[in-house]
């Protein structure tokens, strides 16, 4: 019965975002997600990505390696879709989330506020190795894509946004952080440099995509950024292994000393996700990936 009335939600939404009146009207509806019931708001059109969630990979690693009693940090909300995963897995876990679009954030308050969801905080800012003021680029409201970083798709994106960036450690180092998501469209270096002395201190296991090059234009820009990103990992003692995934979980890893970027192709989707551990975790790490993968 669940699965009819979603298909028929779903087919009603389609039509209507096709028409485009979706951003026109503000509504709320019910979805489950990890067998757990929340409620999805459309405002101004944004709500979609939310309602279509199910259950993939970063579930998988979400349910391996939270730890119930410490912090997950989200850098990157964008409308809250892992907010939702971590959420509905762990309903009492500390969430801290960080999104530089206004749109962004006001959507998730609103997510988290009906479906009454306890111990979050969404800041509206960047986060960075320093404070300063940027510009983040999009193409519409909510755009996923959206950076703070020009030159990765440099001519791309027709709307600007000024934007607050703060680095993490000034702040935040009270929080003892247990998991890090990362998707931040190329601002990598900076938001790892900006959380150094905490990912030293409290160890956190880290998921992070690192985008293949938008051009081979970009190829350059894009290849040195992601080595920066190895060495700092290896300057505090972190390994790195590359995720190979599905829609529906895992199905590979293999361990990497450097991240090498190609340009972007259709299997770039499922191949620009890395994990990211301190060496003292490698046994740990490798028994529950294995794991993850042997259950599929």
């Amino acid at each position: 019965m669940q699965q009819i009335l979603f298909k028929l939600k779903y087919l009603g939404l389609k039509i209507l975002k096709k028409l485009e009146i979706l951003k026109f009207i503000n509504f709320k509806t019910s979805i489950y997600l990890n067998e757990i019931k929340i409620r999805v708001p459309f405002i101004n059109g944004i709500g979609f990505t939310n309602f279509v969630l199910s259950k993939n990979w970063i579930d998988c690693l979400l349910e391996s390696f939270i730890e119930k009693d410490k912090t997950f940090v989200d850098v990157g909300v964008n409308i809250g879709q892992t907010l939702l995963r971590v959420k509905t897995l762990h309903s009492e876990l500390e969430y801290l989330g960080f999104e530089p679009n206004s749109y962004c954030t006001s959507y998730t308050k609103q997510l988290i506020k009906i479906n009454q969801f306890n111990i979050c905080i969404v800041q509206n800012c960047a986060l960075s190795d320093s404070v300063a003021n940027l510009i983040l680029e999009k193409s519409y409201l909510e755009d996923s894509r959206a950076s703070v970083v020009s030159s990765l798709r440099p001519n791309y994106f027709n709307e600007k946004e000024n934007v607050l960036a703060l680095d993490y450690q000034s702040f935040y180092m009270d929080k003892n952080i247990s998991f890090v998501k990362i998707d931040v469209e190329g601002a990598e270096y900076e938001v790892l440099q900006g959380m150094k002395d905490a990912l030293v201190k409290y160890k956190p296991i880290i998921t992070c995509e690192v985008l293949d090059s938008h051009t081979i234009d970009t190829f350059d820009f894009t290849q040195k950024r992601a080595k920066l990103v190895s060495e700092l990992l290896k300057s505090i003692d972190y390994e790195i292994v590359q995720l190979h995934a599905n829609e529906k979980s895992i199905i590979a890893f293999n361990k990497i000393d450097t991240i090498l970027i190609k340009q972007w192709t259709d299997e770039s989707e499922f191949l620009n996700d890395y994990l990211f551990y301190p060496s003292e975790k490698k046994e740990s790490v490798f028994e529950k990936l294995n794991n993850i993968i042997n259950r599929n």
